[in-house]
């Protein structure tokens, strides 16, 4: 009755180990689990964002879909090597409790994480 296992990326984000730029760390904050969206806008694979200005122009009324994978990722990496034009070029890849994560050293997130698991099955 319970998960074998679970991915936990978005709870690293935050961790100074993570490089995560100070935008993406700043689109998570108070993030709304029904707030994220799923987009193959960046990649043309399935995956899961915080909003930001470009994703948002892929759900417009008339907006053409994403190709398809591996040709979405080479239309947008040529489009992030050309002008900014103020948009963020930037994926803020966010699962659904990406307000969670919190600027901690990862092994503390994860030590943490340990320690709640064993309470929890105690």
């Amino acid at each position: 009755m319970g998960a074998d296992a679970v991915q936990v990326g978005t709870a690293l984000l935050r961790c100074p180990e993570a490089g995560t730029s100070p935008e993406w760390g700043a689109s998570l904050n108070g993030l709304a689990p029904d707030a994220t969206m799923t987009t193959r806008a960046y990649t043309g694979r399935l995956a899961r964002a915080a909003p930001t200005p470009y994703l948002k122009a892929w759900t417009e009324p008339g907006a053409a879909d994403p190709a398809l994978f591996p040709d979405q990722l080479r239309l947008v990496n040529e489009w992030r090597r050309g002008e900014t034009r103020g948009m963020d070029r930037a994926n803020h890849w966010a699962g659904q409790s990406a307000a969670l994560a919190t600027e901690k050293p990862a092994a503390q997130v994860v030590a943490d994480m340990w320690r709640e698991a064993c309470e929890l099955l105690a």
